[in-house]
């Protein structure tokens, strides 16, 4: 498990920890739930998630089954891992004050669900 987490280190400091452009936050996706007032937009970023959510499981199952026998546990292990994480970085956006606290919480699961869906789909489909 210390191997697991050592190998995951340097990619966890590499995953968006705060709000930026260049990390998928507030990017595309988001803009479609922009103008809207904050309790919609909120539950639109949320059906944008749950988009992502169902793409990333769909991704992950299908990765599960075509990596080698040896692989499967480590991938098992980096996605409990990531979902942890994910849940812990989006969890302090949440406690944060005032309704952006809600927006940024929102933003946070959506971003990384996107882009962990897009990190697991690059090794389904290499370039």
């Amino acid at each position: 498990m210390q191997r697991t987490i050592a190998l995951l280190f340097p990619a966890l400091l590499a995953a968006p920890a705060a709000p930026a452009a260049e990390s998928g936050w507030y990017g595309a996706d988001f803009q479609p739930c922009a103008d809207k007032p904050t309790a919609q937009l909120v539950d639109c970023v949320k059906e944008r998630t749950a988009h992502w959510d169902r793409l990333l499981n769909r991704t992950y199952q299908q990765l599960i089954g075509r990596v080698a026998p040896e692989q499967r546990e480590r991938l098992r292990a980096a996605q409990r891992l990531w979902v942890q994480y994910r849940d812990a970085n989006c969890g302090f956006y949440a406690a944060g004050e005032g309704t952006i606290a809600s927006v940024e919480a929102a933003e946070c699961l959506r971003a990384m669900t996107q882009l962990r869906y897009q990190e697991l789909n690059g090794k389904m489909n290499p370039p």
